[in-house]
């Protein structure tokens, strides 16, 4: 079996160890040793990455007590990859330390949510942004949050230490542990001083100092249960840091203090409303007038260059607003085109079978029934033909 060396110290990052097992698997290479640091994940925290032999190592395994390295390519040459040759390993430490710190900082949080809360985790993930923690409930209230987060913070700036401790399970009982712990040969029970005892196979740091911030960034519903998404660690400083910066980079642009931000967004958002809605009034005026000008003809055939969806569909409607007429609008733009074709006809003219059969030939798509039919195509170039095609078939049926 390998020593695992990580368990002994999380702390130790480089080490030199013998191959006692080494195979290629097309191309990725499979390396045991007689010892490692690296860390195959557990307890859901995720497996090291770094080098062993100056190879790249991609994944990390742990089968029969034997810990795998997946490596992207041979050791220090094919040459070196022999049963018995001696490999240097470098773990990331950098990764080790803000994982150690993400699953120390997730135990801190799960207490303080079960002390604050009566909230009992079901799960949690380890993500590259954020942590996950999933719980036994619907919703948590906003106060709740707060509370268990400034509860989890003061155990962090009381920089506990964090132990562990190896024990068969017979001598769980003695700990107030948090979860029901798993039925196995051994348990590492970690332990947060006086405050929190888990079953966990993961790696921790030794005091909670070392997790330095917790911050809630907020909860979702997934599964009918609450899930809440925690930045930890450095992650919350660097996270913080891009707010300030972001704060200021809008306080210059919308030229007003921090604290009126929101209420100038507001405003800006409440005009850009405004301005939106007029500007839909003037282009169904314009349409309606385009319309009005197309004259009483009983088919009209229109292609319009970047007038918008909503002035193509006011087009149409104004045309068709008198009965006996057919139109058909098509509106071009850089990728493509939208079209559109109505008629006030009566019943006994159906739109889908005459203009289905015209929508591959300008690779158009779209759909309808009755008197009114619309959708899109590409590229651009087919739209006058597509309405060419249309308006003939209406016509033919037309008379």
């Amino acid at each position: 079996m390998t020593e695992k060396l990580y368990y002994r110290d999380p702390s130790l990052l480089q080490f030199d160890a013998s191959i006692t097992h080494y195979s290629v698997n097309g191309a990725l290479h499979e390396i045991t040793t007689d010892r490692t640091c690296f860390f195959p994940g557990g307890g859901g925290q995720p497996a090291d990455r770094g080098t062993l032999g100056g190879a790249r190592v991609v994944e990390v395994q742990e089968r029969d007590g034997e810990i795998i390295h997946v490596l992207d390519a041979a050791p220090q040459g094919s040459a070196a990859a022999v049963v018995g040759a001696t490999v240097h390993g470098d773990v990331d430490g950098s990764r080790r330390r803000d994982f150690m710190a993400q699953h120390t900082g997730q135990h801190v949080l799960s207490q303080a949510l079960l002390t604050v809360g009566g909230l009992a985790t079901v799960s949690v993930h380890f993500g590259e942004e954020t942590t996950t923690i999933e719980l036994e409930a619907p919703a948590v209230p906003e106060e709740v949050l707060r509370r268990a987060e400034t509860l989890a913070n003061s155990v962090v700036k009381e920089n506990r230490p964090v132990r562990i401790h190896d024990v068969d399970p017979a001598e769980a009982s003695r700990f107030p542990l948090r979860r029901t712990p798993p039925e196995v040969g051994r348990l590492r029970i970690v332990e947060v001083d006086s405050y929190d005892w888990a079953a966990c196979s993961g790696l921790h740091v030794a005091t909670t100092g070392e997790i330095a911030l917790i911050k809630i960034a907020g909860q979702e519903k997934i599964r009918g249960r609450a899930r809440i998404h925690a930045v930890i660690g450095t992650r919350a400083i660097e996270d913080y840091g891009r707010k300030i910066a972001l704060v200021q980079s809008l306080t210059r642009l919308l030229t007003c203090g921090e604290s009126n931000i929101f209420a100038r967004v507001h405003e800006l958002a409440e005009s850009a409303r405004e301005s939106e809605r007029e500007l839909k009034r003037m282009r169904a005026e314009r349409a309606a007038s385009d319309a009005d000008a197309a004259g009483p003809a009983s088919l009209v055939r229109r292609v319009f260059d970047a007038m918008g969806p909503d002035y193509l569909k006011a087009f149409a409607e104004r045309v068709v607003a008198s009965p006996g007429r057919a139109v058909v609008a098509v509106d071009r733009f850089a990728e493509g085109f939208q079209w559109i074709v109505a008629h006030s006809l009566g019943d006994a003219v159906t739109l889908p079978a005459i203009v289905t059969p015209l929508l591959a030939r300008a690779n158009a798509k779209g759909g309808g029934r009755g008197a009114l039919m619309q959708g899109a195509g590409r590229p651009a170039e087919s739209a006058a033909g597509f309405a060419d095609a249309v308006a003939q078939a209406l016509g033919h049926v037309m008379g």
